[in-house]
């Protein structure tokens, strides 16, 4: 894969990425909304916008998870953005990311001229191996961005234990994993912030949204000045005094409104979508050359995609193949998410490093990049798990006829192709 991209149709994002419902199967949209959300809009309508929906949501949050401090964001890039400018790192320092993600787990990154380096996915998973995160800590690295990809945590302990030995911070990006626990312990309970996201898509969606949560006063209270204040501060007499680069990311009171409605009907509808894709895993355990995706003992899947493994040599058809034939069947948008692979999917930063451009000029950056760290073979498990998995997006809305039926479709499509 290159820089150079030619006749690239135009990418889709959030809603319009999602496929519709059909009379078969259902879609993720429409969306369940929760009993309260025209009653929180109209509070925000009747205050004329004065209203404390934010505040409301953000504390709602904030106690879900335990947490001490919670600022809403426009979504879930804004709140990881929000989450590197309350960081006082220097250009050139580095950020050990997750490689199996999408591009706003290090937007944020970029923008603040911080260095990712990709650390690889345990073997057969798509969550980052606490080995790999050991062996590309420099004296540049200050902090470690771990992503709980599809709904799943990784090892938060061992991850824990690293970043203090290293004096790290953790930042947690659980943009698709909202209520997914590791050993008892929530989602965005572990590290030193946890970034959130509520668009319409995600497992609790609210039109637009995200969070930061922390539990550190001064993360919290940069975090304040340079998200809702943009960096400033009031100085008697003479106003605004901008002492930091900030950006207004705050969360909309009707966006709050929605996701705060949402929040409050959002367990049980995990536990349905944990309690369908349970059901799934047997049977596509059941079909020689397919296996279901590992949930480690401990933990506790959330499901905002499911999906399974395809063993290429059982099969006369490629995966690509067969990925094309599940959706072809009525399994919307299912596919293989190879784009979810940075170091490939997002080449204009491997251009910037072999050209060494800032920040990738040294100074500031202490060593050369490329190819190290901006190609697919410096995180071989990541791309080789990318290339047997056929996932898809789960919905609340699936019942056990449901189940029944995909597990029918694919097993007809496997059998049909079976060496």
């Amino acid at each position: 894969m290159t820089g150079n991209r030619t006749k690239a149709g135009k990418a889709r994002f959030g809603a319009d990425a999602m496929a519709p419902a059909t009379d078969t199967l259902p879609g993720v949209f429409p969306r369940e909304m929760g009993p309260n959300a025209m009653a929180y809009l109209q509070e925000v309508i009747d205050s004329g916008l004065g209203s404390n929906m934010i505040q409301r949501f953000t504390d709602y949050l904030a106690e879900m998870h335990g947490r001490k401090y919670c600022i809403g964001t426009t979504g879930c890039t804004q709140a990881i953005f929000a989450a590197m400018i309350a960081m006082d790192f220097e250009p050139g320092d580095e950020i050990i990311v997750s490689p199996i993600s999408d591009y706003g787990t290090i937007a944020g990154i970029l923008l603040e001229n911080y260095i990712p380096v990709y650390a690889d996915a345990a073997p057969g998973a798509a969550l980052i191996d606490p080995d790999s995160i050991e062996q590309r800590i420099t004296d540049r690295t200050r902090a470690i961005m771990v992503v709980h990809k599809l709904g799943l945590c990784p090892d938060m302990a061992r991850i824990m234990a690293i970043a203090r030995r290293n004096d790290l911070i953790v930042i947690e990006d659980v943009c698709q994993a909202i209520l997914a626990k590791c050993n008892g312990q929530i989602a965005g309970t572990f590290g030193d912030l946890a970034c959130f996201s509520f668009d319409a898509e995600k497992t609790c969606g609210g039109d637009v949204g995200g969070a930061v949560l922390t539990d550190d006063p001064d993360i919290f209270k940069r975090l304040e000045q340079r998200v809702p204040g943009r960096g400033a501060v009031t100085e008697p007499g003479f106003g605004r005094v901008y002492l930091n680069r900030g950006f207004a990311l705050q969360i909309p009171q009707c966006s709050a409104a929605v996701t705060l409605a949402n929040l409050e009907i959002l367990p049980p509808q995990v536990k349905q979508r944990q309690a369908t894709a349970a059901a799934l895993d047997r049977l596509i355990d059941d079909i020689p050359g397919l296996s279901s995706y590992n949930v480690p003992d401990g933990h506790t899947h959330s499901y905002w995609m499911y999906g399974f493994i395809v063993d290429p040599d059982a099969f006369t058809c490629t995966v690509d193949q067969f990925a094309q034939q599940v959706e072809a069947a009525g399994i919307q948008a299912a596919g293989l998410g190879r784009y979810y692979l940075l170091a490939d999917g997002v080449p204009f930063l491997r251009d910037q490093a072999l050209a060494r451009q800032f920040p990738y000029s040294q100074p500031p950056a202490s060593y050369d990049y490329y190819p190290d760290s901006y190609t697919g073979d410096a995180v071989p498990h990541a791309r080789d798990f990318l290339e047997r998995w056929v996932r898809w997006f789960w919905t609340e809305k699936y019942d056990m006829n449901h189940v029944d039926l995909m597990g029918r479709l694919i097993r007809d499509i496997a059998e049909r192709h079976r060496r």
